[in-house]
């Protein structure tokens, strides 16, 4: 693609299609890219959009229910007001928008709709950040063929291509990292990660934890920090200026009982913290895959969600960038193990190119 005019396709149902297009949303603007966001969720039904919060409650409070409701995906058309989305292609059709990035496979019956009536030839990338298909793709095989799949992590490569971030800074040599190890269930903190945080506190780690639900703090201990999203933020709403925005991430200490929590300010300085950390605990989502990459985090994975989370982590352990968490624990938590993990990442990150740079350049610049 090579454009000054992008519009990304996203969705709030999973941050893990969130964030990735917002890193590239920031990264195309900083170099002159004109870029809309768009997310699924705002073409749902009203009802339809209301039950997505307590849908994600019941799987972050029993990850049997997630599995299970992963297993049951099905294509959303019967939850999109047709009217909203009647509205979206008229405005693509007179704007003549024809350059996309999509990060989750459920836009594409909508996309389908917009090739029938679109008067210019469209240019369609389908940013696929896990190694196989997620359940949004996998409902609709019988089209995404028909469209540019770029693959981040393909099996057929014996290692990644290319990364997402908002910038391209170097990474942050280990020996400077604080140390800290960051710990989080993915946008909807679902997983087995809460039962590795009093694990590894007791044995002395300084932890870095992205909490669900402020409830989940615990007493301040001096060393464990606890961060998370501003309950009342969601992907699907806008800013004052009308745009989708990172989520405002605050930090939580509970003393004495007494809940505080103090706003981060920008989305950096989130990023900052995983740039800095020594290692990342997750489930294997293509998005935790991303910042593995694009930050130098040696990754320790949990138990994976779904089938493609599970072929996530063979790979990630192939290319010598992760371990499973059982695994890491038999080795008595190697740290020297971790260390081998960034250099390879290191490694693997100077060979390669943002994906900005390789399928969405602005024209004429150097970035072409």
């Amino acid at each position: 693609m090579n454009s000054s005019s992008v519009t990304l396709l996203a969705s709030g149902n999973s941050l893990g299609a969130y964030i990735p297009a917002m890193h590239l949303n920031t990264y195309l603007q900083d170099r002159g890219v004109r870029t809309e966001v768009h997310v699924l969720e705002n073409l749902y039904h009203e009802e339809i959009r209301c039950k997505i919060n307590s849908t994600k409650k019941a799987f972050h409070a029993d990850f049997s229910v997630a599995l299970m409701g992963h297993k049951l995906a099905k294509p959303v058309d019967s939850s999109l007001d047709e009217e909203e989305v009647q509205f979206l292609l008229d405005s693509w059709i007179r704007h003549g928008v024809s350059h996309f990035a999509v990060f989750t496979g459920f836009w594409l019956p909508i996309l389908e709709k917009y090739k029938a009536i679109a008067y210019t030839p469209l240019d369609i990338h389908l940013i696929r950040l896990d190694v196989c298909d997620t359940p949004s793709f996998k409902v609709h095989k019988s089209v995404y063929p028909d469209y540019d799949n770029v693959w981040l992590y393909e099996p057929s490569r014996l290692s990644p291509d290319c990364y997402i971030a908002s910038d391209e800074k170097e990474l942050l040599p280990y020996a400077q990292r604080d140390g800290r190890i960051l710990i989080h269930g993915g946008g909807w903190g679902i997983g087995t990660y809460a039962s590795t945080i009093a694990e590894l506190r007791q044995l002395g780690y300084l932890l870095d934890v992205i909490v669900y639900d402020p409830s989940e703090v615990e007493e301040d201990d001096g060393s464990t920090r606890y961060f998370g999203t501003e309950v009342s933020w969601n992907p699907w709403s806008r800013d004052v200026q009308g745009r989708h925005s990172f989520p405002p991430m605050n930090q939580y200490v509970r003393e004495d009982g007494i809940l505080r929590a103090m706003p981060l300010g920008d989305y950096t300085a989130y990023t900052d913290l995983m740039r800095n950390c020594a290692a990342i605990i997750s489930k294997p989502g293509g998005a935790t895959l991303n910042d593995s990459l694009s930050y130098g985090i040696p990754f320790v994975m949990l138990e994976p969600f779904g089938d493609h989370e599970l072929q996530n982590s063979k790979y990630w352990e192939s290319c010598g960038f992760g371990i499973g968490f059982a695994e890491w624990k038999a080795l008595d938590y190697s740290e020297q193990l971790l260390e081998e993990m960034y250099r390879r990442l290191l490694e693997q990150r100077s060979k390669i190119n943002h994906l900005g740079r390789k399928t969405h350049a602005a024209e004429n610049s150097s970035y072409v």
